[in-house]
């Protein structure tokens, strides 16, 4: 609330508190009007999302508001901003029962609210009855304090819908069905050759502003508020009775014989005795060109409507213009969305090429680096190969059976290792290959690629318990210098190169299934590590190395932080 607040003040250094000042003689006039202060202010800030807003209900005692925006958590924001205007112009205060955290309704609209606000109303609805022909009021407040009223004065005579139509010549009578039951004499003739008396008014137009469906339940609650339609004209080549719309694409003047659509401006008003809402309105029309495609005369516009002055000084306010910059809105607005969908696609093939290509290895090649370039040499690292060693049993299976089985062997490894430190190379057939210390260099690198071999052997068991079919695993660990990089231009892969990698898969193929088999430099390098248990394997002939002292990786178990409770027991014994 506060920051509305501020935002009224700061508004009136530039001017705006004059503005704010002439929107209306009472502060309900300023709510239904405030929608009209937002379409003037969107040309001076065109990227503004103004939000809509317009009185639902009105007593003595306040309003209900109906507040639609695109963002959420302003409904504060709103009240500030309203609760500083009527302090400053219409010296009221405001309140709300309860100012809603979530909105009444979210669409593709946005996020729509149901606010009420208590103030002093009584003058404004004093001043309503007056206008609705009322003769007897009671004490209306300070403003109609003064005013006498002769309680003999005959009731006002009620205007037929005929007489409205005359004065308003481009309006629309229409039932709580949408269906037309009475248009004036210039749109009779604009529409000539396609009644419009009787048909839904859903076929003919659409409602331009504010931007709601073309419901009755929408417009009765318009009462106040500035609404445009769009009313669909039929070119020569449509016949009499074609109901269809036309197309909105402009050609060139030269080359349209009519226009595709007649833009109207007015108010909707609700007449409960008729059970139906009338439309007064007028054309809204740039200039003299416009006013011969429509094939209208200067004559034809009304003169409470200001039109003829209008046109022949060519300062209204151009609702084409208006129109050309929606649309425009609306492409930025798609625009907007296409950028994001561009970086929510960008962020998924990065995600894509860094699980085969270390992050920072990919940034290099994408900023031109040769791809020999990115070979590096490592002082130690730790490699670590994993094999299915019950692939015999898989084959047995359909084949699409078989891959199902082995990629959700692979899912569950990949599980594992996203909790560690560790960086998978590749899965090659039944192997799966896992380094530590590369291509990111840190000096854990043994016991992330430990931590990781023992909880692929507790996922497998999980997997194992959960399916028909057992699986059995192999692993082997084995540390020591190696090269790493990207070689080639097609299809890169980040590659480990040495005798490291060779060993840890002799390490593998001579372990037993079920059993982490890691070499004497793996497991001296381990000792810096509490925690891990091991024991002697003894002497293994390895391929290509000759005989090698090796050891089994047992389990993991943390040691137990001495307490304060253990000590007091060892004193007391």
């Amino acid at each position: 609330m506060y920051f509305g607040r501020c935002f009224i003040r700061a508004a009136g250094t530039f001017g705006y508190d004059k503005f704010i000042k002439r929107c209306g003689r009472f502060f309900c006039d300023f709510l239904s009007g405030i929608d009209s202060v937002h379409l003037h202010m969107k040309y001076t800030y065109p990227k503004m999302d103004n939000p809509f807003i317009y009185v639902l209900e009105e007593d003595e005692n306040g309003v209900v508001i109906h507040y639609r925006t695109s963002r959420s958590g302003f409904p504060p924001f709103l009240f500030g901003i309203l609760d500083q205007v009527a302090k400053d112009f219409y010296d009221l205060r405001i309140s709300t029962p309860l100012l809603p955290e979530k909105p009444n309704e979210n669409n593709e609209e946005g996020l729509k609210y149901r606010i009420r606000i208590n103030f002093d109303n009584r003058n404004y609805m004093a001043c309503k009855a007056m206008q609705n022909g009322a003769i007897a009021l009671e004490r209306k407040g300070n403003f109609l304090g003064n005013l006498k009223f002769n309680k003999q004065q005959k009731p006002l005579i009620e205007l037929s819908n005929g007489i409205l139509l005359q004065l308003f010549p481009f309006s629309l009578i229409f039932r709580s069905d949408l269906k037309i039951i009475s248009v004036g004499y210039q749109l009779k003739q604009l529409f000539s050759r396609r009644k419009l008396i009787g048909h839904s008014l859903l076929e003919v137009a659409t409602l331009r502003r504010p931007r709601l469906n073309l419901s009755w339940e929408n417009l009765v609650t318009l009462q106040r508020v500035t609404c445009e339609l769009e009313m669909m004209l039929v070119t020569q080549n449509n016949d009499e009775n074609s109901l269809s719309k036309v197309s909105r694409t402009m050609s060139p003047r030269s080359k349209r014989a009519e226009p595709n659509y007649l833009l109207l401006r007015g108010e909707m008003r609700h007449v409960k005795d008729w059970q139906a809402i009338i439309y007064l309105c007028n054309p809204l029309i740039d200039n003299i060109d416009d006013l011969s495609e429509l094939g209208l005369k200067l004559s034809d516009l009304s003169l409470h409507g200001h039109g003829r002055e209008m046109v022949m000084t060519g300062q209204q306010h151009t609702s084409r213009l208006e129109d050309l910059y929606e649309r425009a809105e609306e492409k930025a607005n798609q625009l907007q969305v296409t950028h994001e969908l561009l970086d929510e696609w960008k962020m998924q093939g990065d995600e894509l090429l860094y699980s085969m290509i270390p992050q920072s290895i990919a940034e290099s090649l994408r900023r031109g680096q040769k791809p020999i370039d990115t070979c590096e040499a490592f002082e130690c690292v730790t490699i670590s190969f994993v094999e299915m060693t019950n692939m015999d049993d898989l084959m047995t299976k359909s084949a699409l059976e078989a891959v199902n089985f082995m990629n959700a062997v692979f899912s569950a490894l990949d599980n594992v290792i996203d909790q560690h430190n560790v960086y998978k190379v590749e899965t090659i057939g039944n192997v799966y290959m896992v380094v530590g210390g590369a291509p990111t260099k840190n000096e854990t690198h043994i016991k992330d690629v430990c931590m990781v071999a023992l909880g692929f052997c507790d996922a497998m068991d999980d997997l194992s318990m959960n399916n028909d079919t057992g699986v059995h695993i192999r692993i082997g660990v084995h540390s020591g210098p190696a090269v790493a990089g990207v070689l080639g231009r097609k299809m890169p892969r980040y590659c480990f190169f040495g005798d490291t990698v060779n060993t840890a898969a002799r390490m593998q193929s001579t372990s037993l299934a079920g059993k982490i088999q890691i070499s004497r430099v793996a497991y001296n390098l381990l000792q810096c590590f509490d925690g891990f248990i091991c024991e002697p394997r003894g002497i293994v002939m390895v391929k290509g190395k000759g005989e090698m002292e090796t050891h089994w990786l047992l389990r993991y178990q943390p040691l137990r932080k001495k307490s304060s409770l253990d000590d007091e027991e060892s004193d007391f014994l």
